[in-house]
């Protein structure tokens, strides 16, 4: 049974531990809507009032451009923001990650470390 354990534990084991990572890294890179962010950044941020100006006077239609320029460059900043911090939660969940994944193996070796330490009188 202890073989078992520890074929499963350096095999099976250790591959669903890579595949959760992955997974978890994926769900924080869709809960911030990063792929989407990026191909929608200069696109208008929450543009209400400023319309297509076709036809009128040449004060309404640079009113009107302004509104639209200061929309996109708004959203950009918005979505910027989102961005990076997407990219941050994913960094950090990539380490956390990468270190589950190579301390997973050391975990079986933890008792035996721990009988040895205190056989010698080792105390924290």
């Amino acid at each position: 049974m202890l073989f078992a354990m520890l074929a499963w534990w350096y095999t099976a084991g250790w591959a669903e531990t890579a595949k959760r990572a992955g997974q978890r890294l994926q769900r924080m890179l869709e809960t911030f809507s990063v792929s989407l962010l990026l191909g929608s950044l200069f696109e208008p941020f929450k543009q209400i009032s400023a319309g297509q100006s076709n036809g009128k006077g040449l004060d309404t239609q640079l009113r009107d451009f302004g509104d639209r320029l200061f929309s996109r460059v708004f959203g950009a900043v918005v979505r910027s923001l989102f961005i990076l911090m997407g990219l941050f939660g994913a960094l950090i969940t990539m380490i956390i990650g990468l270190v589950q994944i190579i301390l997973w193996p050391l975990i079986p070796a933890l008792p035996v470390v721990g009988a040895i330490l205190a056989a010698t009188g080792w105390v924290f």
